[in-house]
């Protein structure tokens, strides 16, 4: 017996993911995944920050003592880390063939940072598009374009 295959399409808000079916002809949405915190900027994420940390000697003064990166940067990270969980709790408690992706480029990498060895076999097509909103058709389209079987409609 033949696994399933997903598509997942994602951004760094939101992450639908679906159920290719037919050989890909059609989706069947399965779940979607939201990160309410996605779009928020920075003074939105960290409130409670009251300035920049300078160096303790006060010697340079307006910069930063240690680098750290934007709350922006890892609320995506942490919602990257959510999804791929997803995948691998599917790709454990069922048969999975493959999964292809669309998501925004820099969300994809954060994505795929986060797929385990197992998870990253599995992988199909990627294409490097924020298209979340788009319609089923747009998708099938981008998947084809990638090269996903020629039995896509």
């Amino acid at each position: 017996m033949l696994g399933k295959s997903y598509l997942v399409v994602a951004n760094q808000n939101q992450a639908k993911i679906l159920l290719e079916k037919e050989g890909a002809s059609s989706l069947e949405l399965v779940t979607t995944l939201s990160n309410d915190d996605g779009r928020a900027s920075d003074s939105d994420l960290v409130t409670d920050r009251p300035g920049a940390t300078h160096s303790p000697s006060g010697a340079v003064q307006g910069v930063d003592s240690m680098s750290r990166k934007d709350a922006a940067e890892t609320e995506a990270e942490r919602f990257a880390h959510t999804v791929a969980e997803w995948l691998d709790d599917r790709r454990c408690s069922e048969k999975v063939e493959h999964i292809d992706i669309i998501a925004e480029p820099g969300f994809l990498g954060k994505l795929r940072n986060n797929f385990n060895k197992q998870l990253e076999k599995l992988v199909g097509y990627t294409v490097n598009k924020d298209v979340v909103k788009a319609d089923e058709a747009r998708w099938l389209e981008d998947i084809k374009s990638a090269g996903r079987g020629s039995n896509i409609v």
